[in-house]
């Protein structure tokens, strides 16, 4: 599937609704080769801006989108064309919905036994044919993942979920990609707490008006402050470099 693509924020972007993201994941296990899928909200675009380790993994990424309507919007007024917001959550969920009844096989990595136990019952409860054929906690040391990349590829998984914050994830992923037998190996980060049934999605209301960051914030207020306090103002600065052209004359 051809997509569209994008640069903004010096990043590369697909330019997909949430059905073209789906088939492009689809189409990515049919070529059986070791793809990576990021998506990148506003504190994701302040991070990478940054970090540039973390902005050379999503310059390598074989699907990235734009996570919010904060970055939409940002989009917009920058004049790009952009179709809508492709958030991890929403991606993941509308995956799992439209191909329950293929068989792919599925692997969890990431967050607390306890949580991602409960994530997998209440997915499982939705769509009984989810192929789910491994989990394994967020909890481990990245030096020695020997174990973990073992019994991934053991498991055969056809995608594969990576539940951890960033830039853990993305580092992750990254490093191990090429000895990763696996098709998709998706960011899906705080995804597991929402279908765990310990975070919830916005009111479409909310996300539509750019808030979505906010009601979550509300859900971890002592966790979140200071992260969204830092990383909002860095995103606003990078807005604004985008928009004199500063980012375009530097990357030139």
């Amino acid at each position: 599937m051809k997509n569209q693509t994008f640069k903004v924020f010096g990043l590369n972007y697909n330019n997909v609704t949430l059905d073209d993201a789906v088939a492009t994941m689809e189409e990515f296990i049919k070529e059986r080769r070791p793809r990576a899928v990021f998506t990148t909200g506003a504190e994701l675009v302040a991070r990478a801006h940054k970090d540039k380790e973390l902005k050379k993994i999503y310059a390598s990424a074989d699907m990235l989108t734009v996570d919010s309507h904060v970055v939409y919007f940002a989009c917009r007024l920058l004049g790009k064309s952009l179709k809508e917001p492709v958030s991890a959550a929403k991606l993941m969920f509308r995956f799992l919905e439209k191909t329950q009844n293929t068989g792919y096989r599925l692997f969890f990595l990431g967050a607390k036994e306890e949580i991602l136990e409960k994530a997998i019952s209440n997915l499982k409860g939705k769509h009984p044919n989810l192929n789910i054929v491994g989990r394994h906690h967020g909890y481990f040391d990245f030096s020695q993942d020997y174990d973990i990349i073992k019994k991934i590829n053991e498991a055969r998984p056809d995608v594969l979920f990576v539940a951890m914050s960033s830039p853990l994830k993305e580092r992750f992923i990254s490093k191990n990609l090429s000895r990763l037998n696996v098709p998709v190996s998706f960011g899906v980060g705080g995804t597991i707490d929402i279908a765990a049934g310990y975070c919830k999605f916005a009111p479409k209301w909310v996300s539509k008006i750019g808030f979505e960051w906010f009601y979550r914030f509300l859900q971890e207020p002592k966790r979140l402050w200071k992260r969204y306090a830092t990383t909002n103002l860095i995103f606003i600065w990078v807005v604004l470099r985008e928009i004199f052209g500063y980012e375009k004359n530097s990357t030139s």
